[in-house]
């Protein structure tokens, strides 16, 4: 019996440690910081009341967020212009009922569906922020079972 089967299965797991990584580090900017949103106005999942993000996707941000200990700067624009900021690495998450089938996918990297209706809903975050994506997700997972309710209570 050979060792090097378990020399190469000790270097990989060596190089894989840490995985997943952010190419700018957004997980540690935003922990303890500040989360830049980009809001695209979509009831039920973004009611943006000028002094107020809510619906489900704005308390899927303040959910982010918290997990993270950070507070919430908010910027409205157009989606084009929200997608190009996002690319730059201007803003950390995009929420505004995106469907997956959006066409920013060179400009941004999209969570899997937290939502599916006639449409699978996402949210959108910087391109090769790995580590963020999985954190983001990992939130939408735990609060997948209340959206549903999130909705409803939206639409009222």
């Amino acid at each position: 019996m050979t060792i090097i089967p378990y020399l190469v299965g000790a270097c990989l797991l060596a190089t894989a440690c840490g995985l997943p990584k952010d190419a700018s580090g957004t997980v540690e900017r935003v922990r303890g910081g500040v989360l830049r949103v980009g809001v695209i106005h979509n009831p039920p999942f973004v009611i943006d009341t000028g002094t107020a993000v809510r619906g489900v996707e704005g308390t899927l941000a303040d959910a982010i967020a918290q997990d993270l200990g950070a507070r919430i700067e908010f910027r409205r624009g157009p989606e084009h212009v929200l997608m190009r900021a996002l690319h730059t690495r201007e803003l950390d998450l995009v929420i505004g009922g995106l469907d997956a089938k959006v066409p920013w996918v060179k400009e941004a990297a999209l969570t899997r569906p937290y939502y599916t209706d006639e449409k699978a809903h996402v949210l959108a975050v910087p391109p090769g922020e790995n580590a963020w994506l999985v954190k983001v997700e990992r939130v939408l997972r735990q609060h997948e079972p209340r959206v549903g309710q999130l909705i409803a209570e939206s639409a009222q």
